[in-house]
C-alpha cells in the first residue's frame, strides 16, 4: 500500500512539471518615463522579440512624467526582485538615485534612449542625440542658405536628449554667424505646451524663419499656432521622432505640415537583445547607438512605403505568434491529458486490487467480527444488568441518605431550642454563655446543612418550590454578613460589602437568596488565606415593575483551573479533600439560581482568586 501511494504521488509530480513547461526563467521590469506613441512602439518591439527566448515574462510601468512614479515603480521592481531592469529615465538627475540603488542590490540596468546623470549603469542603448542635434544644425543652415531666424523648442530641461540635441545644434549653428537663434523654449515634449509657447513668440517676433522642435509633437504644436495666425506657410517646421502613421512624423512631412523630421529609432528589438545577452553572460556593448537619418519631402513616401510593409510583417508576425501560442495550448492540454488519462489507468488498476484484497479481508474479518460481536452483546447485556444493579443500589443509598438527614434535622431541632432558651437567661455566667453560644452556632451549621442536603435532593425530584415573600434584601444581607464577621477577624481577611443604591424591597424567596449568600461566602473563607481580600457586591437594575438582581462574591485567594471551574457545580466534586465539605454547596447554589430563573457564572485563576457572579429576576 506504501509502494502504490509512493507511485501515485510521483505520477502527479510528472504531470505537474509537464504543465508548467513555460516556467519563467528571467523577469524584466520596463520603466518608461512616458506612454507616448513612441514609447508604445518600442514596448511592442520588447514585447515581439521576448516571444524568441523562452521563459521571459516582462512587466511594463510608465510614470508619466512624474519623477517620483517613476522612482517609486523602480523601487517596486527592486522590492520585487527582477532578473534586469530597462530604465527609460524622465530626467537624469532625479531618477539617478533610484538607477543607482538597482545596481547595488545586483540588478543589471539597461537605460534606453535616455540617459542618467551618471555612468553607474551596465548598459546604454539610444540613438545619438548630440549627433541628431549636428544633423539637425546642418540641414538649418542648407535649408536656410546660411542666413535665417530660427526658434527652438526644446524637451524636458533635465532630460540627457533635450540637453545633447541642443548642444549638438548650437555647435553646427556657431559656424553659421547669419543664422540667429532667437529664442529657445521648453516645450517638455509636449504639444499642448509647444503650442501655447509658439503662440506667445509668434506675437513677439514678426520674422521666424524656422522652427526647430526636438520633437514631432512639439513642431506639430508650433505649425498649429502658426497655421491659426495665418503665418505657417512662411515658417520651415523641423522635428524629430519620424513615426510611421496617421498623423505621425512621417504623414507630417508628406502633408507639408513638417519641412523636415529625423529618424529617432526606438530599437525595442535590439533593447531585449542586449538585455538577454546580460542575463546569459553573453558579450554586449556598453554604449550601442543607433543609426539616424533625415526624412524630407523627397524621401518620406518611400520611408512611408517601407513602415506601412514592416507593419504588415509585424501584424502578420502577431498572428503567427498567437496561432502558435493557440496551438501550444491545446498541445500542453492534449499533453497533460494524455498524462491525467495513464495516471487515471494506473489508479484504477490499483483501486481494483485493493478492492479485491480489501474483498477477501473482508470475508476474513467478518468471520472474526461475527465472533466478537457475540461476545460483545454479552458484555452488553452483562453491562446493562450491572448498570440497573448500581442504579438501584444509588437510589437506595440516596434515599437512606435522605432518611438519615431527616433523623438528624429532628434532634437538632430539640438541641436547638433549649440553648436559645438557655441563652435568654440573664443569670449565665460569661463562661456558660460563650459555651452555650458555640453550641448554637454548630446546631445552626448542621441544620443548614441537613436543610441543603433535603432541598438538593426535593429539587433533584423536582419538589422544591419557591416560597415568595416581600423583605428588605437590603437589611437581610446586612444581618447575614455580620454572621461572618468574627471569621474575617479571626482569619485577619478584609471583608467588604458593597450595596449599590436601589429598591431592595423585593418580592422573592428570602430563604433561598440567604442559602446562595451562606454557601458562596463559606466557599470564599474557606479557599482564602489570612490576610486576604473577600468581597461582596449587590446591585439591582431596574425596568419598571420588575428588576435583575445581581450578587457578585469575589476573593483572591486559591482559584481553580479551567478543568476545576468545569467541575464545581457538580454534586459531591470536591476541588481540595484537605478542605472538608459535603460537596453539595455550590451544587445546591447552581439549583437554587435555576429554580429563580437566574444565571451564575464563574471566573477564577490559579493563585489570584475567584468571582462568582449571579443574576436574579426579581420583582418589586
Amino acid at each position: 500500500m506504501r509502494n502504490i501511494t509512493l507511485f501515485i504521488f510521483v505520477a502527479i509530480l510528472f504531470v505537474l512539471s509537464a504543465c508548467q513547461q513555460n516556467k519563467i526563467r528571467y523577469h524584466i521590469g520596463v520603466s518608461q518615463c512616458s506612454d507616448d506613441e513612441w514609447r508604445q512602439k518600442m514596448n511592442k518591439e520588447i514585447e515581439r522579440e521576448a516571444v524568441f527566448y523562452d521563459g521571459v515574462n516582462i512587466d511594463f510601468l510608465t510614470s508619466k512624467d512624474d519623477n517620483a512614479k517613476q522612482s517609486e515603480d523602480i523601487e517596486y521592481f527592486i522590492d520585487k526582485g527582477v532578473d534586469l531592469l530597462i530604465v527609460s529615465p524622465n530626467e537624469a538627475e532625479a531618477i539617478a538615485p533610484a538607477v543607482e540603488k538597482a545596481v547595488k542590490k545586483g540588478i543589471p540596468v539597461i537605460m534606453v534612449d535616455r540617459k542618467i546623470s551618471s555612468d553607474n549603469y551596465t548598459a546604454y542603448l539610444g540613438a545619438d542625440n548630440y549627433e541628431i542635434g549636428k544633423t539637425a544644425g546642418e540641414y538649418i543652415i542648407t535649408r536656410l542658405n546660411g542666413k535665417g531666424n530660427i526658434v527652438e523648442i526644446k524637451g524636458l530641461s533635465g532630460s540627457t536628449p533635450a540637453i545633447e540635441r541642443h548642444k549638438g545644434l548650437m555647435d553646427v549653428l556657431a559656424n553659421a554667424p547669419d543664422i540667429r537663434v532667437i529664442a529657445s523654449v521648453k516645450g517638455d515634449w509636449q504639444q499642448e505646451n509647444a503650442t501655447d509657447k509658439m503662440d506667445s513668440l509668434l506675437k513677439l517676433y514678426p520674422e521666424i524663419d524656422l522652427v526647430f522642435a526636438q520633437n514631432d509633437r512639439m513642431a506639430s504644436g508650433a505649425y498649429n499656432a502658426a497655421k491659426k495666425l495665418g503665418r505657417a506657410s512662411d515658417i520651415a517646421f523641423v522635428g524629430v521622432d519620424a513615426l510611421p502613421g496617421n498623423n505621425y512624423g512621417l504623414h507630417q512631412v508628406q502633408n507639408g505640415e513638417l519641412d523636415a523630421t529625423f529618424i529617432y529609432p526606438t530599437g525595442g528589438d535590439k533593447v531585449l537583445q542586449t538585455a538577454m545577452n546580460v542575463l546569459t553572460k553573453q558579450p554586449y556593448e556598453k554604449e550601442t547607438f543607433l543609426p539616424t537619418a533625415l526624412i524630407a519631402k523627397t524621401n518620406a513616401r518611400l520611408m512611408q512605403l517601407q513602415a506601412d510593409e514592416i507593419n504588415s510583417q509585424d501584424q502578420k508576425l502577431e498572428r503567427l505568434n498567437s496561432q502558435i501560442d493557440e496551438f501550444w495550448s491545446r498541445y500542453s492540454a492534449q499533453t497533460s491529458f494524455l498524462y491525467v488519462s495513464i495516471i487515471c489507468l494506473v489508479l484504477f488498476a490499483c483501486l481494483l486490487f485493493i478492492i479485491i484484497r480489501a474483498y477477501w479481508t473482508k470475508n476474513r474479518l467478518n468471520l472474526e467480527l461475527s465472533s466478537q460481536k457475540q461476545q460483545l452483546e454479552e458484555q452488553r447485556d452483562q453491562l446493562i444488568t450491572l448498570s440497573k444493579q448500581l442504579e438501584e443500589a444509588t437510589q437506595s443509598k440516596l434515599v437512606f441518605f435522605t432518611n438519615i438527614s431527616h433523623d438528624f434535622r429532628t434532634p437538632l431541632t430539640l438541641i436547638a431550642d433549649p440553648v436559645e432558651q438557655l441563652l435568654e437567661n440573664d443569670g449565665l455566667s460569661p463562661k456558660q454563655e460563650g459555651l452555650l453560644k458555640v453550641v448554637h452556632k454548630n446546631v445552626n451549621i448542621l441544620l443548614r446543612l441537613v436543610n441543603e442536603i433535603l432541598d438538593f435532593r426535593k429539587y433533584e425530584n423536582g419538589k422544591l418550590e419557591l416560597q415568595l415573600k416581600n423583605c428588605d434584601l437590603k437589611e437581610a444581607v446586612g444581618s447575614w454578613s455580620q454572621a461572618f464577621q468574627s471569621l474575617a477577624l479571626k482569619k485577619h481577611i478584609h471583608f467588604n460589602v458593597g450595596i449599590a443604591d436601589g429598591n431592595y424591597h423585593l418580592l422573592i424567596d428570602e430563604n433561598k437568596i440567604e442559602r446562595i449568600f451562606f454557601n458562596l461566602l463559606s466557599n470564599a473563607f474557606k479557599f482564602t488565606p489570612e490576610n486576604g481580600d473577600i468581597s461582596v457586591d449587590l446591585s439591582i437594575l431596574t425596568k419598571e415593575s420588575e428588576g435583575i438582581l445581581l450578587m457578585k462574591v469575589a476573593d483572591n485567594g486559591k482559584g481553580m483551573s479551567a478543568e476545576q471551574i468545569q467541575k464545581i457545580f457538580d454534586r459531591f466534586y470536591q476541588t481540595d479533600v484537605n478542605h472538608a465539605g459535603s460537596g453539595i454547596g455550590l451544587a445546591l447554589v447552581k439549583a437554587l439560581v435555576d429554580l429563580q430563573g437566574g444565571t451564575i457564572e464563574v471566573e477564577s485563576q490559579k493563585d489570584k482568586g475567584t468571582l462568582f457572579s449571579i443574576s436574579i429576576p426579581v420583582v418589586f
